[in-house]
């Protein structure tokens, strides 16, 4: 017995323990990739924000916001990139809205006596009932103000609550702006009447050692609308002037970076009106010839003397 007892302690017992490994693809894929991912992820944030903010270098702030969102009344203008709203609607597709033209309107209205001269105070005013008229048909109500003044009729083109004219800082205009210019210019096509196109902006300023300011803006700004209306029919002939008014004209003179600032204006000209404008600048003004014996003065387009 005590034979048996000694042989059970001089036995060892030998345990062994098995560790299941992990295969070398586990090892390689088990925290590695969010890693790769993460630097991928930064890598097209950083490249989405350069190309956003290299876009609008060469533009700069002419308008500053007034609210908090893009679409307040008074649009902001002048900022840089997307997170400050500054583009509502893509350029490249914007040319896929078709303007509205006035042979299109629902209500279909009549531009057949929409000719001839408007001058009396009675003639302009049937002439901006009309345009009122084209305006509510366009859904454009908020963005036209139309006043008899005594150098004719004068058409303010402006933003509203929702839409606003230009993308800012630059000529680009809105599709519902460039129907509303073009169905004008189809109507106004056969008055005689001549026109002056102003721009206006508000009074921010570029930053300094920047070449372009707001007096380009509102020169941009009043080309484009020119060629909106010539493109609908409007004659050449029939622009008389087309003038950059900065931010020097402001209708709201109390808050001169106030969006209403922000217009393009067409002056439909009266005879009289067109006249005094012609002697300011030149076409009709008095001319002196010079002689060794005598000073005569010569009405323009006489024949010059020997």
């Amino acid at each position: 017995m005590r034979e048996r007892i000694r042989a059970r302690q001089d036995t060892k017992v030998t345990v062994v323990r098995r560790r299941q490994r992990r295969n070398n693809d586990e090892e390689a894929t088990s925290g590695a990739w969010k890693v790769a991912f993460a630097d991928f992820t930064l890598a097209m944030m950083a490249l989405f924000m350069v190309l956003w903010i290299v876009q609008p270098l060469g533009l700069s702030s002419d308008e500053a916001p007034e609210a908090a969102t893009p679409y307040a009344t008074t649009p902001i203008e002048g900022g840089q990139g997307i997170f400050e709203g500054s583009s509502r609607i893509p350029e490249e597709f914007a040319e896929l809205r078709v303007p509205v033209l006035l042979d299109e309107l629902p209500g279909r209205l009549e531009r057949a006596d929409v000719q001839g001269r408007y001058d009396a105070p009675a003639e302009l005013a049937q002439l901006a009932d009309l345009l009122e008229r084209v305006a509510a048909e366009l859904d454009a109500v908020a963005n036209v103000e139309i006043d008899v003044v005594p150098q004719g009729l004068r058409i303010l083109i402006k933003d509203d609550d929702e839409r606003y004219m230009f993308e800012r800082s630059s000529a680009i205009l809105h599709p519902h702006f460039e129907g509303l210019l073009r169905t004008l210019g189809d109507v106004l096509k056969d008055i005689e009447n001549k026109l002056i196109i102003s721009g206006h902006t508000d009074a921010t300023a570029y930053p300094e050692g920047v070449a372009y300011d707001n007096w380009n803006l509102s020169a941009d700004r009043a080309l484009r609308a020119r060629r909106e209306l010539v493109h609908a029919g409007f004659s050449l002939d029939s622009v008389l002037q087309v003038t950059a008014q900065a931010d020097i004209m402001p209708v709201r003179p109390d808050d001169p970076t106030h969006g209403a600032n922000r217009r393009v204006e067409l002056l439909i000209l009266t005879a009289s009106a067109e006249q005094l404008y012609r002697e300011l600048f030149g076409e009709t003004y008095t001319q002196v010839h010079y002689s060794d014996s005598s000073v005569e003065l010569l009405p323009n387009g006489a024949p010059d003397l020997p």
